[in-house]
């Protein structure tokens, strides 16, 4: 059996025996709670991945205190403050069984709509926990971000006062990137918590000694020990870098038979330059038009530096380190990032050899999304490509003049590929396309059904070294029984389609799936022993658009939604239009704002025939209901996005959903059918408690998905701030997890390229 690469758990908190000292943060973490009586405070203070979640829960996995509750809340994981001591509430409930009265106190908290009851109820329920000779421990991770959240300057001194006042049995921890008072300065103006965090912990790089008895880690495997100091001084004993170099020798080593650190290490370049991006804008937005020229300042070894304060900042969270009564960077690579420099030290640099020119060909239809999603995914997915230094060719049947040029200023060459006279439109993708002398496609994309076929060809026929990848959008099985007026036979339809995809990808290097659900279907579709996995690949949720958005005003209220008539079965616009009737008559005996559902995608010509079908399914003539033509000018559907009080997609069946995807980038309040590759990831990223605010369970039944979705939709609209809240912070989260430049580099990084 092949041994298992022990740091497979990269970038995942680290718990157990995995867990590598830091002796000395942990006693400082559990001082807080030794001891009998009040906990104590604390603020855990370190850049991105350095292990702050680990330490935090390896420490409070020592604790022995019965008297002691713990309470763990994410503040990226609610809208508002009500929704944070609501938390913090029922999980002291959960834990204190034993305290009398506790859960009409719960209750309250719970019920508190207006500032001054939340903070009554918050007072009253701990002053019973202390009544009790109980305490608690208040644990808040990502609490940079609060000033989504807390808001107010008096919600973080209703934190002050639990924390401090001697009425409350509570201690504090925070958990974050920045300084508490700069946190709080950004929410409030102003700042009450941070005076009574006085005890600070700053969590840097490993010791020397933590950083080899990680890379011992690997001895099940293989024996690191004499390249030890190679894989630090490429690291600089930053943990994630540590465990991203180490899990990439044992991977290769597991291959080759071979340790070659270099290499190895220059396989995961991509990676470290992505965490570098993600530090340099950590520091940035702490020290803006400082952080890098105090950086600078420490790789040019400026005895009198101006930054002298930014450069104790950054020593104590590890960033820069005390060298010869001075200072130099964590590590070379950062440094050569830096100066875009050689990323090797002298020592450990390769022998200068030509680079071999990294060139994709993808075979698709047209750039801007004339047709729907594919073309959305595949614009994407070339850009982010282009971005990590691939020369990018990108067939096409038609371009505009703008569409060729905006394409080249981002690095995509498009080859238009008109049809020839005569001849069906797609089979001018199976002809060579003409690339500049010299140049050749070391690797081949093609789309589904689409363009799978044409990159079949064009690189066994026209590129015949060439690597091909073969992108699946949809699974046949799934969509093909909810499409309407059918006269061929859909079972067989859809064996078929279903024989051409896997044809189509056993054939290619790798199956690339878009999203989480496709992915599973293929991985059961793809279990021959001769089978390769297939890759996952999540879309990205860059932002367009940093400014917060608004809930829009006026009359009425703006419910959209998108599909054709001929698939309004698959999208499920008979659940959206019976959802928003019911809504309608509900809102209307209450005397709330009216609202409008509005569908984007209607054929041209088809308008009359989709109103009265979505009226009938409506069954009130309360509803208004807008039917939009479907149109390639994504300003147009940004505009729908910007006058929209909600986004829906109740889809039966769904690959991915980019469009929902275009939604939750815009800050717009989304409702995603659990059936499709967006609710998947998202209760996947964001745990199925979480994800309940935009995912929607189906039932597979008319009536029963109707009402489902009818309740879900009345109660964001009942809240809308709340809604714009919680929309706000779900895409900035995203933004910082998944983007198409994360999204090209572990595609790259799958295949070797």
């Amino acid at each position: 059996m092949m041994p298992r690469n022990p740091f497979r758990d990269r970038g995942m908190p680290v718990v157990g025996d995995n867990f590598v000292g830091r002796s000395a943060l942990t006693r400082k973490v559990t001082e807080v709670w030794q001891g009998t009586g009040r906990p104590g405070n604390l603020s855990v203070i370190g850049y991105r991945r350095a292990g702050k979640t680990s330490l935090i829960r390896h420490g409070l996995s020592l604790m022995d205190r019965s008297d002691l509750a713990v309470v763990q809340v994410s503040v990226i994981g609610y809208a508002s403050v009500f929704e944070v001591f609501h938390a913090v509430a029922s999980q002291l409930a959960e834990q204190l069984t034993d305290v009398p009265d506790l859960v009409p106190l719960v209750e309250r908290v719970g019920a508190a709509r207006e500032w001054y009851d939340l903070e009554n109820a918050v007072s009253s329920l701990f002053k019973e926990v202390g009544r009790h000779g109980r305490f608690a421990l208040l644990v808040f991770e990502e609490f940079d971000r609060a000033p989504l959240v807390l808001v107010r300057l008096a919600a973080f001194q209703l934190l002050r006062s639990l924390a401090s006042e001697p009425d409350y049995p509570v201690g504090l921890i925070t958990v974050s990137r920045r300084p508490v008072i700069d946190i709080e300065t950004d929410a409030a103006g102003g700042s009450r918590l941070d005076g009574v965090l006085g005890e600070k912990c700053y969590v840097g790089t490993f010791t020397p000694d933590e950083a080899r008895r990680l890379i011992a880690r690997s001895l099940p495997v293989v024996d690191l020990s004499a390249v030890s100091d190679e894989i630090i001084r490429l690291t600089g004993r930053q943990p994630y870098l540590l465990h991203t170099l180490c899990s990439r020798i044992v991977d290769d080593y597991l291959e080759t038979g071979v340790v070659d650190v270099v290499a190895s290490y220059d396989a995961e370049t991509l990676s470290f330059h992505e965490y570098f991006e993600r530090l340099l804008d950590d520091i940035e937005a702490e020290s803006p038009d400082r952080g890098r020229a105090a950086l600078l300042d420490v790789v040019q070894q400026v005895a009198d530096s101006p930054h002298r304060l930014e450069i104790r900042k950054l020593s104590n969270l590890g960033v820069v380190e005390p060298a010869d009564g001075g200072f130099h960077l964590f590590s070379d690579g950062f440094a050569a990032f830096l100066t875009d420099s050689p990323a090797l030290p002298p020592d450990l640099a390769l022998e200068a050899t030509p680079d071999e020119p990294r060139v994709a060909l993808v075979v698709a239809t047209e750039w801007k999304s004339r047709h729907g999603g594919l073309s959305t995914l595949n614009r994407h997915l070339c850009l982010g490509l282009a971005a990590q230094q691939v020369e990018v060719y990108c067939m096409v049947l038609a371009a505009t003049d703008d569409e060729v040029s905006e394409a080249k200023k981002a690095g995509v060459h498009l080859l238009r590929r008109p049809a020839v006279e005569g001849a069906p439109e797609l089979n001018s993708l199976l002809r060579r396309p003409e690339l500049p002398e010299g140049v050749t496609p070391s690797l081949v994309i093609g789309h589904g059904r689409v363009t799978g076929s044409a990159a079949l060809v064009q690189a066994e026929d026209h590129f015949p070294g060439s690597r091909r990848l073969h992108f699946v959008h949809m699974a046949p099985d799934e969509i093909e029984f909810h499409k309407l007026d059918r006269t061929d036979d859909v079972a067989e339809t859809a064996e078929a389609r279903t024989r051409i995809e896997l044809k189509l990808g056993r054939s290619a290097e790798r199956v690339v799936a878009v999203g989480p659900r496709l992915h599973g279907r293929y991985q059961n579709y793809l279990s021959d022993h001769d089978d390769h996995e297939p890759i996952r690949f999540d879309p990205g949720f860059d932002l367009t658009d940093p400014r917060v958005r608004r809930p829009p005003a006026g009359t009425p209220m703006t419910v959209l939604t998108t599909g054709r008539m001929e698939d309004s079965s698959l999208k499920g616009l008979d659940i959206a239009a019976g959802a928003c009737g019911l809504v309608a008559g509900w809102r209307h005996e209450r005397g709330l704002r009216e609202i409008e559902l509005v569908v984007r995608g209607v054929p041209v010509g088809a308008a009359d025939k989709t109103l009265a079908m979505l009226k009938d399914w409506a069954a009130n003539l309360r509803l208004s209901v807008v039917p939009r033509n479907y149109t390639p000018d994504s300003e147009l559907l940004a505009e729908d996005l910007q006058r929209s009080s909600l986004f829906i997609m109740p889809s039966r069946a769904e690959g991915f959903g980019l469009v929902g995807l275009e939604a939750i980038v815009a800050g717009t309040p989304v409702l995603i059918s659990e059936k499709s590759g967006l609710g998947e990831l998202l209760k996947a990223l964001l745990g199925g408690e979480r994800a309940a605010h935009w995912v929607v369970p189906m039932f597979g039944e008319p009536v029963k998905d109707t009402e489902t979705w009818a309740r879900s939709i009345e109660h964001v609209l009942a809240d809308q701030q709340s809604a714009f809240t919680r929309a706000e912070e779900l895409r900035r989260e995203l933004a910082d997890n998944l983007s198409w430049a994360k999204a090209s580099v572990a595609l790259l990084t799958e295949v070797g390229f």
